[in-house]
């Protein structure tokens, strides 16, 4: 039962490129996957992007002092209401 250690060094050779085949083969394999994946995206995809629609143009805020003070009074009031909670 008892095994030497040449033997037991060939053994374990043996199953360390077993395993380092089996790694490569698996990676080589994903490889080959995604390569083909990547072509069927390419044929099948649209070829233009769809078109961005432009932003919304924001109106320039009045520079009146009503909405101002609306504002000013808005924020005032909140901040006195987070305050006194």
């Amino acid at each position: 039962m008892e095994s030497s250690i040449p033997e037991l060094m060939l053994v374990g050779t043996r199953l360390m490129f077993i395993g380092m085949t089996i790694v490569f083969l698996f990676l080589a394999l994903l490889v080959g996957v995604i390569h083909t994946a990547s072509r069927l995206v390419e044929r099948y995809s649209p070829d233009e992007p769809a078109a961005l629609k432009p932003a919304k143009v924001m109106p320039e805020p009045s520079a009146s002092g009503e909405d101002e003070a609306e504002i000013v009074a808005a924020i005032t009031a909140a901040i006195h209401r987070y305050q006194n909670k």
